[in-house]
This record gives C-alpha cells, structure tokens and sequence, in this order.
C-alpha cells in the first residue's frame, strides 16, 4: 500500500459532499483516531452511495435507480431509529447494480461491523471499546475509496447508452484513435467496474459486428475504434469473456460491411480469431479470400508468419498491383517483427521478375523494388538480378536506365559482382 495516498485519492472523490465529509475521516486517521475514523467512513459511503442514487435518477432518469432509492427510503421509513437500512442499501447496491465486485461488496460489510464495534461498548470483551489497527484501517479507507467514492454512479447499462451516443455525437472530433482513447479514459474509464467494461465491450461487438441499421452503419468506424480502445485495456480479460461466451461473439451475419470490420478489427487483434466458433472462422475466410488487401493482413489465418508469406507468394504478381504503398509497407514491417524481412522481400523479387509488360515493370520497380535497396541481403539481391536477366520487359525498358542504377550500387555495397549478368548490366 505504500504507493497509495490517501490525499491524493481524497482529492479526485467524485461528489462534492462526500469529499468534503471525508475530510473528518482523513483527519482522524492522521491525528490517530482510528475508531472515529472507521465510524465516519461508513458514513460517507452510506451518503455517497445515496448521492449516487439520487443522481441517477434526479440527472438521468433511471428507473432502477429510482425504485432502489425508493425501497431505501421505505425501510427508514419503517425504522427511523434503526441503522438496518444503511447495510439493506449496501446489500441492494450490490445485488441490483455492477457499482461493486465480489471483494469490494465484502470488504465494505466488513467496514460495517467494524464501524458497529467502533461505536458501541461491547460488554463482554476484555476491552469495551474496540480499538482497530493503523493498518486496518488504512486497508478499509483505501478499499472505500476504490469501491465506491472514486466511482461515477455506474448503476445501470445507462452508461454504456450514454458513451456509445457521446462518441457518435462528437466522432469528427474524436477523429484519431489517440485521442478517442485519452477523452475515454478521462469521461469514462476512472474506477470503472470490470463488469461494466464487459457489458460495454459486449455492447460494442454488437453494433460493430452483429447489426445493420442506421445509426450502426453511420458510426460504426467510430464504434469498431472504441470497440479497440476498450479491448486494449484489459485483453486477457476479454478475450476470456469471448471465449466463455463463443456463441454470442461468433454469431456474425454474412452481411459483407459486417465481415468486413470484424475482418479488419481482427487483423489488429488477431488473438480474437482463434476464439470464435468455425462458422464464424469460414465465414472470415471467405472475405479475406475475395481480397489481396486481406490476404495481406491477415496472418492469423495461418500457423506462422513464415505460412503467411508462402501463401502471399502463390498470389499473382497482378494481383499485388492493387496494393497500396502502406498496405505494403505495414506488410514488410510485420515481417521484419518476426524476423522475415528477406522471405518478404523475395514476394516483390518474384513480381518484378514476371513482369509482362514495360509499364508493369516500371511500376513494380517503383513500388517494390526501390524501397528494399537499402535493406536487401546479398542472397536476395543474387535473386533479383537473376529475374532482371531473365526477362527483357525489365532490362529492356527505358526506366531502367534511371532504376538500375540503383541496384547495381546497392550490389556493390552488398559485395554482389554484376558481371555475371549482361543483360543486366546492358540496362545501365
């Protein structure tokens, strides 16, 4: 606990009235007085968590809210004197809401006893007043903090309806995914319960990946960005809750704008694919295989990296003309990640080297050939002069006089004699 401060947290305590109360149970704790400090706690989360309540019914309309407040308020009622409805709420908080987890919920019963124990003289015991450790109340003040204090009021899936409608209202702003995440992080994420990050990321899936309707097509690239921004915060934890729930998360339609962006979300987290069910599998197969662009991004369809670039290389040259400059580029940098730059670099070889025409071979140069000269091994750059050599349609244009050049400067730095191939050297 030494890296938690207690001012410090007690200074981002969301209400206003509950930071000021809290305030007397900072107090105590510092000047020693750990009894009034527990005593007090308990009181501001019983106030914070009908601060809460009261919001979200009073500020958002929330029924469930509402009727909670109402059942607390019915109980008082019936008991005025007694304190019995101050752990009803805790318990109907917890029950009927995602504000706390299983460890929050009884660490704060366990406040309540305590608090119970710090008030009254207990008769029986050695001592008549409990007297609680420094340590544990530390332990109970931080756990109120982090469970309840630091929390917006998380009480239903209102937050989920009103995140999802601020980034679709705001999206020409929250235009780059950097700065869609720090403005969520900001609004949205403080203390936010791991059962509501699951809701949410559910919630999310379902516009991105499962529904075509008006509001779903118009923001769904502002949604798929959040959908990304959610999973990178925790994915062990959800690629969990996919797993558990297959059924749900595999159950994409054919509809091809849908396949489409579940396609391309996967080849930024393909850790994903593996965990749905083989329909949902094929059906991704088949729209990466109507595509290049996919194919080229997609190496979560095979065993390796390595089974990724022999597939590509069984692709027609034509084929890769459609690719563009970044596409490549993000290709060759995967590559070199799993330390397969040159396997990648012989894709590009290949394709020079059938070229069928001398604007086909003018425009492969410039596209795959002039970027690698000056990463190029000696094997590789052995192979490129062969395919030159081999076909006419590369040696014989008028470009090659600017482009080769290049490669043969790039074959003296590498050690590679040029001599052996006239042709080649015809074009310089």
């Amino acid at each position: 606990m030494s890296g938690f401060s207690i001012d410090l947290a007690a200074e981002q305590i969301i209400d206003r009235r509950s930071r000021d109360y809290f305030e007397e149970v900072a107090r105590s704790f510092a000047n020693g007085c750990y009894r009034s400090s527990l005593v007090m706690l308990w009181t501001v989360v019983v106030c914070d968590l009908v601060y809460k309540l009261q919001t979200l019914r009073d500020m958002h309309a929330d029924t469930a809210a509402a009727t909670l407040l109402k059942d607390v308020e019915a109980k008082q009622t019936a008991s005025p004197n007694s304190p019995e409805w101050e752990i009803y709420l805790l318990d109907e908080v917890f029950k009927r809401t995602k504000l706390l987890e299983v460890g929050e919920y009884t660490q704060l019963q366990g406040l309540q006893k305590l608090r119970h124990l710090s008030a009254h003289p207990v008769l029986t015991g050695t001592d008549l007043l409990f007297q609680p450790s420094k340590e544990a109340t530390r332990a109970h003040i931080r756990n109120a903090l982090e469970a309840v204090l630091l929390k917006p009021p998380l009480f239903s899936k209102k937050i989920i309806a009103a995140l999802v409608g601020d980034i679709a209202t705001n999206k020409i702003s929250l235009i780059s995914k950097v700065t869609l995440k720090t403005y969520l992080e900001a609004r949205y994420f403080p203390n936010m319960p791991s059962a509501v990050e699951i809701e949410l990321f559910r919630t999310l899936w379902k516009f991105c990946f499962k529904l075509r309707n008006a509001d779903t097509d118009a923001n769904r690239e502002i949604n798929v960005a959040a959908l990304g921004v959610v999973y990178a915060r925790n994915p062990a934890a959800f690629r969990a809750a996919v797993a558990g729930d297959q059924p749900y998360f595999s159950g994409v339609g054919p509809d091809a704008e849908l396949l489409v962006a579940l396609t391309r979300f996967l080849t930024e987290y393909p850790a994903l694919y593996g965990l749905l069910d083989n329909a949902a599998q094929i059906l991704i197969q088949a729209r990466v295989a109507s595509s290049i662009d996919f194919k080229l991004t997609t190496p979560f369809l095979h065993p390796n990296f390595a089974a990724h670039i022999a597939a590509l290389a069984s692709e027609s040259a034509d084929a890769f003309d459609g690719v563009s400059i970044d596409l490549w580029t993000s290709f060759l940098d995967a590559a070199e990640e799993e330390g397969l730059l040159q396997d990648a670099f012989e894709i590009a070889i290949q394709n020079y080297g059938v070229s069928g025409g001398y604007d086909d071979a003018d425009r492969r140069f410039g596209k795959f050939i002039a970027p690698l000269l000056t990463r190029i091994d000696a094997a590789r750059m052995t192979k490129l002069l062969a395919v030159i050599e081999n076909n006419s349609q590369t040696y014989d244009r008028w470009r090659a006089k600017g482009d080769h050049p290049k490669v043969d400067a790039a074959a003296a730095v590498l050690g590679v004699d040029t001599k052996s191939y006239p042709k080649f050297r015809s074009s310089l």
